[in-house]
């Protein structure tokens, strides 16, 4: 019996919307070489043994930013190695959103990452971090206005903003996050916590970031990430 053994698998999700992207036509490369994952419900893709201890996988597909992404096998969890990739829209994508259309200045190199504040408040504002094992855990005060499972938030620090994904909720005001970086000690009760939205410029440095319908027209202002 010859027996397959599953080196990673990547998760699509849809960064706007925080949903599996489900039945597009992805083109995988690893190098210069075209490779073909098994595709399975809820927008996962098999990669199947040998791969490399760290791979590089470039990702294209119809509406979406092409991107690359850097898999450490040591990072994932055995029993379950699946990533999540994050993948900006491009306007056209069905969905109900907006586009916030401009040009960063120029001086930076592009293409590049960008990101603005939603100007809509979520009504939450931080107030206790806990690590369990491996995982994230933060309590929030205030009253919710809507699912943010699946959404890109920050918490607007003094000092700096920390962004993470809200992956699960327990209890009334608690979640679970996956962090982008580790969070900073000086997490300050009361910060609030802040739904953004982002995109990547093209080479010219012009972008459409996709925003909830009225978010448009927000005089936020659009940074790099």
């Amino acid at each position: 019996m010859i027996r397959v053994k599953i080196a990673f698998v990547l998760r699509m999700v849809d960064d706007y919307s925080g949903q599996c992207i489900r039945k597009n036509r992805f083109l995988f490369t690893i190098g210069e070489r075209v490779v073909h994952p098994v595709e399975k419900e809820e927008g996962l893709y098999v990669f199947l043994e040998p791969q490399e201890a760290v791979t590089r996988v470039r990702l294209e597909g119809p509406g979406y930013h092409p991107c690359t992404v850097r898999i450490e096998k040591k990072d994932l969890d055995p029993e379950e190695p699946v990533a999540d990739v994050r993948l900006y829209r491009k306007p056209g994508v069905p969905g109900s959103c907006e586009y916030r259309i401009g040009r960063m200045p120029e001086g930076t190199p592009f293409p590049a990452a960008v990101w603005v504040r939603r100007s809509r408040p979520t009504g939450l504002s931080f107030r206790e971090y806990r690590k369990i094992g491996k995982e994230h855990w933060f309590l929030f005060q205030g009253f919710p206005k809507e699912n943010l499972i699946g959404k890109t938030c920050v918490i607007e620090n003094k000092e700096k903003l920390f962004p993470f994904v809200i992956m699960e909720k327990r209890g009334i005001n608690e979640y679970r996050v996956e962090p982008e970086e580790e969070p900073p000690e000086n997490l300050g009760s009361g910060d609030p916590l802040v739904r953004i939205y982002r995109s990547v410029t093209d080479s010219g440095g012009s972008y459409a970031i996709p925003v909830e319908p009225g978010e448009e027209e927000s005089q936020e202002t659009v940074m790099l990430w």
